[in-house]
């Protein structure tokens, strides 16, 4: 960087020896616009660079709150899975009715197995299919963490790098500013030192 720095000095020194101070003028005047260039770009960049930040942080909100949807899901799943493997109200209110059907007339006799029967595979069929939809939902949810940790995981590292850049960004251009600061004291400090060229006599 110092030796960068010393060779552009030494060139700018060097012009003196042959160019007026309009010269002079131009050349600082071109530097100047190659250094606004450069930071134009870096700008750029770091723009650039906020914005897929931000991009970043967005998904991993989004990923958040679906997560939280997905667990909602399954809490509610789980309590429909508790409430159709209960005993239905309805069949013991079918066996109770029986049953006092049975004390009124002794001669009718229900046919408390078949009942129960019906009722234990009407409950096994709602706790299977409940069974079935938590499961999906289980794998569904296990499947969306995996590839969330994943993007995660990716995007920790993009975010890393994004930093790691824009931090070496911002070092360039504080180096770049200290480097045309000094350099335009110094072309300050020797250009008030130059005697105008006297005009040419002639003869």
């Amino acid at each position: 960087m110092e030796d960068e720095r010393m060779a552009d000095f030494s060139k700018f020194r060097s012009s003196l020896g042959g160019f007026n101070r309009g010269d002079v003028a131009t050349y600082i005047e071109t530097l100047c616009r190659t250094h606004g260039a450069e930071l134009k770009e870096r700008d750029g960049r770091i723009e650039s660079l906020t914005a897929a930040l931000a991009e970043a942080q967005g998904q991993r909100e989004e990923a958040i709150a679906q997560a939280e949807a997905l667990r909602r899901q399954v809490e509610e799943l789980e309590t429909q899975l508790e409430a159709a493997t209960a005993p239905p109200p309805e069949e013991d209110e079918a066996l109770e009715e029986a049953l006092s059907e049975d004390a009124a007339d002794e001669t009718e006799v229900p046919d408390y197995p078949t009942l129960e029967l019906e009722a234990y595979r009407r409950a096994e069929a709602t706790e299977r299919l409940a069974s079935q939809r938590a499961q999906q939902l289980k794998r569904e949810l296990v499947d969306f963490l995996e590839n969330t940790t994943a993007r995660y995981q990716q995007t920790g590292e993009d975010i890393a790098a994004l930093a790691e850049d824009l931090k070496r960004g911002l070092l360039r251009l504080e180096e770049n500013l200290s480097e045309l600061d000094l350099l335009f004291h110094e072309t300050t400090e020797h250009l008030e030192t130059i005697t105008p060229a006297e005009p040419l006599e002639v003869g």
